[in-house]
């Protein structure tokens, strides 16, 4: 039976979480929440996010030291503010900054970066059903040059050095699967994807499964493998 990639990562995350287990265990000390599913049913408001952010320019402007946020998944920038205000996330700077934003705030916040104000969900109460042995996986067109290697690491890895395939999770066309938690990566441009990359890779373990899991998994890649990766995940759309 073939099962389409992108939902594998319900069954790969625990076992790549695995690989950081005695730290991840630092999430149970935690009593505020720090999962989007606690904002479900609030409304967001891009503009008042836009009033909120005006401070965050400085850092997260396009030329400011810390990752440029515009763009970014609003379920990825909630569930980041959420680890901050509850500490599972160690940066003094942002667990400052967090704790004296409400959920309203957050949601706010992650609307204008994102763009997107659709409200957070609730929890699938079901499993999603895997497609069909019939169903073909959408494979993107052929690109050249960077995007061309990234192609090869985002869809098949390289197994020699350890480096998984980024479409196990985020899936072949870059959807995600926001249902466990793994947010859609398609209409980014390759200089917001690299930053990122580069902001996982670089930065700790905390106990918040979807950083963790980028962390492990960038963990054996080059700079060169972020850059072709990020020039390739800029032509999905």
């Amino acid at each position: 039976m073939q099962i389409r990639r992108g939902r594998l990562s319900r069954f790969l995350l625990p076992g790549l979480l695995a690989l950081g287990a005695p730290l991840v265990l630092a999430q149970t000390a935690a009593s505020p929440a720090t999962t989007d599913s606690a904002l479900a049913g609030l409304t967001p408001s891009a503009a008042r996010g836009e009033t909120l952010a005006g401070s965050c320019a400085g850092c997260h402007g396009p030329n400011g030291r810390a990752p440029a946020l515009k763009g970014d998944p609003a379920p990825q920038i909630r569930t980041a503010l959420l680890a901050f205000r509850a500490g599972t996330r160690p940066n003094g700077t942002m667990q400052n900054i967090a704790s004296r934003l409400s959920d309203q705030d957050i949601v706010d916040i992650a609307a204008f970066y994102s763009g997107d104000s659709t409200p957070a969900s609730a929890p699938a109460t079901a499993p999603v059903t895997p497609p069909p042995a019939t169903t073909l996986p959408v494979t993107p067109a052929p690109t050249t040059g960077a995007a061309t290697a990234g192609e090869t690491l985002y869809q098949v890895g390289a197994a020699a050095r350890g480096v998984i395939a980024c479409a196990v999770c985020h899936g072949e066309t870059g959807t995600g699967a926001e249902d466990v938690g793994v947010p859609a990566i398609t209409d980014r441009t390759a200089a917001s994807v690299l930053a990122q990359l580069r902001a996982y890779k670089a930065g700790p373990v905390t106990g918040i499964p979807y950083p963790d899991a980028m962390h492990i998994a960038l963990t054996p890649m080059t700079d060169t493998d972020l850059t072709a990766v990020a020039a390739y995940v800029a032509t999905l759309k």
